[in-house]
């Protein structure tokens, strides 16, 4: 018998996973400085749990992207990203695991 809840939430995760894939896609198509805002805003208006997720895709797709241009750009936005979550907790909350 299949066990719905579990795919349900498989799927779920499937669907934020792509969800922030383009969240940070529309960051690349964007100036540098219109990404830089719109990071800011993603940050100070998502949730903690949403905030936590898309930084980590951030970290990754930074971290493993082949394109050097590319890369260079997504770990600046991480930094953006990083100072944007530093101002809305007043604290510096780490990495993600």
């Amino acid at each position: 018998m299949v066990d719905w809840g579990r795919v349900l939430a498989a799927t779920g995760e499937v669907l934020r996973g792509v969800s922030d894939v383009a969240i940070i896609n529309n960051w690349l198509e964007k100036s540098d400085e219109g990404a830089f805002a719109s990071i800011v805003t993603q940050v100070s208006t998502s949730s903690t749990d949403e905030v936590d997720r898309l930084d980590a895709a951030l970290l990754s797709i930074a971290s493993t992207n082949f394109n050097s241009d590319v890369r260079r750009r997504l770990i600046t936005f991480y930094a953006v990203f990083k100072i944007a979550e530093m101002q809305r907790y007043r604290e510096f909350r780490g990495f993600p695991p």
